[in-house]
């Protein structure tokens, strides 16, 4: 979940709109695994982002599909208003060079499911290289890390009640965003 604002809401999936108020109006969920072909999906809820744009700056961590890496990403003028316009910090997620056509799948897929939110409170994908390798999946960059490492940084006392309360808001404003455009976020209770 993210505590930055994040771009404004943008529709996506299939053309039955839910209207959530009068100024608020955003497409439900889709799951990728209901296209028959992976790529439609992948096509259909992200950005491709040309790989020369990218610039690796560090290495900050790894997860199941490869390195997480801090970088920066150059604005292009390929991209429309909505994405960039300068200079940005990006996280970057590698997937193995080599791996498996499942991991591929699977990685990507984290992707195509990120690219359907847009809150301010949850982490929002910029694009995806799939034509180079290493495919990456680019998303915005928080400066303190995950929630649950931040928390663990931060159990001396140090945050404020009204920090607290703040985080929580905001943990509850991305949950249920996300519950009222029919996901089911299963990996939040892990964390804690």
């Amino acid at each position: 979940l993210n505590f930055q604002i994040g771009a404004p809401l943008i529709n996506y999936g299939s053309s039955q709109s839910i209207n959530y108020g009068e100024t608020t109006r955003f497409k439900p969920y889709v799951d990728p695994t209901a296209y028959e072909d992976p790529n439609q999906a992948l096509s259909e809820f992200t950005n491709n982002v040309d790989p020369s744009l990218i610039r690796i700056t560090e290495v900050i961590g790894s997860g199941e599909f490869g390195e997480v890496c801090k970088g920066v990403l150059q604005p292009s003028f390929r991209m429309t208003s909505s994405d960039i316009s300068q200079v940005q910090t990006v996280a970057i997620k590698t997937l193995k060079p080599g791996s498996s056509d499942k991991a591929k799948s699977d990685f990507l897929m984290e992707a195509s499911i990120m690219g359907q939110f847009t809150h301010e409170n949850v982490i929002r994908l910029i694009g995806v290289v799939t034509k180079n390798e290493p495919i990456m999946i680019v998303i915005e960059y928080m400066e303190n890390g995950s929630l649950d490492q931040f928390l663990r940084k931060n159990d001396n006392g140090v945050l404020e009640l009204m920090q607290i309360i703040d985080m929580l808001r905001g943990i509850s404003a991305g949950m249920k965003y996300l519950t009222e455009k029919g996901f089911v976020h299963r990996v939040i209770l892990h964390h804690f």
